[in-house]
């Protein structure tokens, strides 16, 4: 949000709205996404190129780039929104009801596609968090926390998958004895047996939400840059996009369950 003060002194809020049309673009690449997935994994049809990592040796690349744009893209904004927002406590409470209830939905529904900790339950965690811990994250200049949470994203990327590393430059294998427990899925050491339908553990994914929560202050420099500028008229497109964006949970909450019925109905008349 940026206030900006009118002729009699009264602050007026003025949304920017960059954020909110980014966050929409992304919903519709994850709806879409969703509908493919479920076409293949849910309703047994085949999409050749559509297929995603089943083993560590044998996927399709494009689906897996365009499935990390995604995600990254909605937490990087998530975390910049973190300083956005005016009761952080209060939306991290929302999103664990909701959490709750894709845990609830999918064990009921779908158990074939059980959702354990997702990334609902993981902007959750990183909400609560980045709230508890935000008085030593204030202490780091913003560039510095950049340059520190990236780093440490990219190093334990493949946390989940056993090792450290930087990129294919260094890797370090880590004890089997970390994945042993059943209780520990949650900070990116899953055991042989855990299944999660969506997977976003607090590591590495908390380093890349705090990529946005310190890139807070170079997004405030360039809302001022604009907010000087004559503001244009939005396009439509952008405008359905920035309505999306601003109710962005709802939606996430709502598409599967749509998108399911819809595909229903249409294998059943076929």
């Amino acid at each position: 949000m940026v206030k900006k003060s009118d002729k009699s002194g009264v602050k007026e809020t003025l949304r920017f709205p960059v954020l909110d049309i980014i966050r929409g673009f992304a919903l519709v690449n994850m709806i879409f996404y969703h509908l493919l997935y479920n076409i293949v994994y849910i309703f047994d049809r085949n999409i050749n190129w559509f297929v995603i990592p089943q083993t560590s040796t044998a996927y399709n690349q494009q689906v897996y780039l365009w499935q990390q744009l995604i995600c990254c893209t909605f937490i990087v904004i998530s975390g910049l929104s973190f300083k956005l927002s005016r009761n952080p406590l209060k939306n991290g409470i929302k999103l664990f009801v909701c959490a709750l209830i894709l845990n609830l939905v999918t064990y009921l529904v779908v158990p074939d596609q059980f959702i354990v900790f997702g990334i609902i339950h993981f902007f959750t965690a990183a909400v609560l968090l980045t709230y508890l811990a935000k008085p030593l994250l204030e202490r780091l200049p913003a560039n510095f926390g950049i340059f520190i949470a990236v780093f440490l994203f990219v190093l334990f990327k493949k946390l989940p998958s056993g090792y450290i590393g930087i990129f294919s430059i260094w890797q370090y294998r880590l004890h089997i004895s970390l994945y042993q427990s059943p209780y520990l899925f949650f900070l990116g050491l899953p055991h042989s047996g855990f299944r999660s339908a969506d997977y976003f553990p607090i590591f590495p994914w908390w380093f890349l939400y705090l990529a946005g929560y310190y890139f807070h202050a170079l997004y405030q420099q360039i809302v001022s840059i604009v907010m000087k500028r004559k503001r244009k008229k939005l396009f439509f497109p952008t405008v359905v996009l920035g309505f999306m964006g601003r109710n962005s949970l709802i939606i996430y909450m709502l598409h599967q369950p749509i998108l399911y019925g819809i595909l229903l109905l249409v294998y059943f008349f076929n």
